[in-house]
């Protein structure tokens, strides 16, 4: 497919959302018209069917591809009231989207069931399990799911880091913190992902946000972003959690390692 233009591919099936599922999956966020050649798909079978929110899904995701984030939010919302039924595979794309969009609120409330049945979810929504409970700085729910989750580099130090801030009381202030970063953030954010550093003397976590064309000064945004962070540290008494490293970059430097790519 890498060889093929846009007008050489195929026309999408009229039969249902399997066609543009596939096809999205081949993509990277820098193939410009093949996203767009994937909105026009997507846009002529929603003409047989408005309300399909599998196929509303996946223009949510091609709008987020497509550095369009308010009209991706615009879709979820309307996703969301429908409530209609959506393919296993496709649950997990709009969960993974409502975080990368900001939208915990709503992400919370799709994960609540696996978040009561942690044990036996951890399989097949693990790694969004712990995504959310990173970004929105909730320690003890992250200590939950790691508790079920293999060990490995990456989820070891997540524990590490969550025994850090247990030894400096500062469990309780990631939420805040983490709320304050998204204050900044939330209407440019196209992605979320964070990554984790085990050659530092501690434990060493980075947030990294995707963003829109409405952020142009990364350096600016980090320094008011860790301000704000020692300046609430100061306020609570609590050691400076500047070592929550925060990265910016633009949508096309995404890796495109996607969680809902993962096996059910």
């Amino acid at each position: 497919m890498e060889n093929e233009t846009p007008n050489q591919l195929p026309k999408m099936s009229m039969a249902g959302y399997e066609n543009a599922w596939f096809y999205i999956q081949s993509l990277d966020y820098s193939d410009k018209d093949k996203i767009l050649y994937l909105e026009q798909q997507l846009y002529n079978l929603l003409q047989q069917n408005p309300e399909d929110c599998n196929l509303l899904v996946l223009l949510m995701h091609e709008q987020i591809m497509n550095n369009r984030g308010q009209r991706a939010r615009s879709i979820a919302y309307k996703i969301w009231d429908l409530g209609g039924e959506i393919a296993p595979e496709i649950e997990k794309m709009y969960i993974d989207d409502l975080i990368n969009l900001g939208l915990s609120d709503m992400a919370g409330t799709a994960l609540s069931w696996y978040i009561g049945e942690i044990e036996n979810s951890v399989r097949s929504y693990g790694d969004i399990l712990v995504k959310y409970a990173v970004f929105v700085g909730n320690m003890s729910l992250l200590e939950r799911i790691l508790a079920y989750m293999p060990d490995d580099k990456r989820h070891n130090t997540l524990r590490d880091w969550i025994e850090l801030n247990e030894e400096v009381h500062a469990s309780n202030h990631i939420a805040p913190v983490m709320r304050r970063i998204l204050e900044n953030v939330s209407d440019a954010m196209l992605g979320f992902s964070f990554n984790v550093y085990t050659d530092r003397d501690v434990p060493d976590i980075e947030f990294v946000f995707y963003v829109d064309d409405s952020i142009t000064n990364y350096t600016e945004l980090k320094e008011t972003i860790y301000i704000q962070i020692s300046t609430y540290c100061a306020a609570h008494k609590i050691v400076d959690l500047r070592n929550l490293n925060v990265a910016f970059y633009p949508l096309i430097k995404h890796p495109r390692q996607d969680l809902w790519l993962a096996p059910l």
